[in-house]
């Protein structure tokens, strides 16, 4: 399995620190910058690692070219793309940098009490010029659009992401592999799986010393979902069932 896509799940949840990190500090300081930067250049490596981790994966590229083609055709997505570039090969940050045309925007509303973090961005339409915009929010709203990208690979990719799905019958079915195989893995003797009371219980043992989804908690948190393990339908009193194919 791709063990490798615990480097997307830290780069997530490092992202997800630094924006947390920008929403606290005040604006215009040196730790807004900061955060920032590091909050884009995380954001960024998310897709990248996600890439390299799952390379090999039956089906991928299809899906991820699909997932390219979003981001690409998304505006937000795009401005957040020049400004990690502009950031990493030129040493800019664009944070709280208002030009002339818009400073008296910027000013109008200090004085009505909204210090929220100030960035510009390119105008849509046909109007050329920029537009102020609370850092946060857009941010935020990059974000999101990330996370709901690994939480829809996560969903595609679970048996070969999720140490839990990994252990299922079908993800063993589909590799051509039995129980016995997965016994082999762990180091156990084939042997053992005659002494199992049934595959499904044997499954179900193999997986229960797995960890969960290590990203449910930013799925919760920006999505209000989650990706439930194979044995979910067993805590709530049925049967379980296999991962799909």
């Amino acid at each position: 399995m791709a063990q490798s896509f615990g480097v997307v799940e830290d780069k997530l949840h490092e992202a997800d620190f630094f924006l947390d990190r920008l929403a606290e500090v005040r604006p215009h300081s040196r730790e807004s910058r900061y955060y920032f930067s590091a909050f884009v250049a995380a954001a960024r490596t998310v897709t990248l690692s996600m890439q390299t981790s799952l390379s090999d994966t039956n089906g991928f590229q299809q899906w991820y070219e699909c997932a390219q083609r979003e981001l690409k055709t998304n505006a937000l997505a795009r401005q957040f793309l020049e400004i990690r570039n502009t950031g990493a090969h030129e040493g800019r940050n664009p944070l709280n940098r208002i030009d002339f045309a818009n400073l008296a925007a910027s000013l109008k509303k200090q004085l009505a009490g909204d210090h929220s973090h100030e960035l510009l961005l390119p105008a849509c339409g046909p109007n050329k010029g920029s537009i102020l915009v609370d850092v946060v929010e857009a941010s935020t709203s990059y974000f999101k659009l990330l996370v709901r990208i690994v939480f829809d690979c996560y969903e595609q990719f679970k048996c070969a992401v999720d140490p839990q799905w990994y252990f299922t019958e079908s993800s063993f079915s589909s590799q051509g592999k039995r129980f016995a195989d997965a016994l082999a893995e762990f180091g156990y003797p084939q042997q053992w799986a005659d002494f199992m009371p049934s595959v499904e219980d044997g499954w179900r043992i193999l997986r229960s010393s797995q960890p969960s989804c290590g990203i449910n908690d930013l799925f919760e948190k920006y999505l209000g979902k989650v990706i439930t393990g194979p044995d979910h339908n067993a805590t709530n009193g049925s049967a379980p069932q296999a991962a799909p194919k």
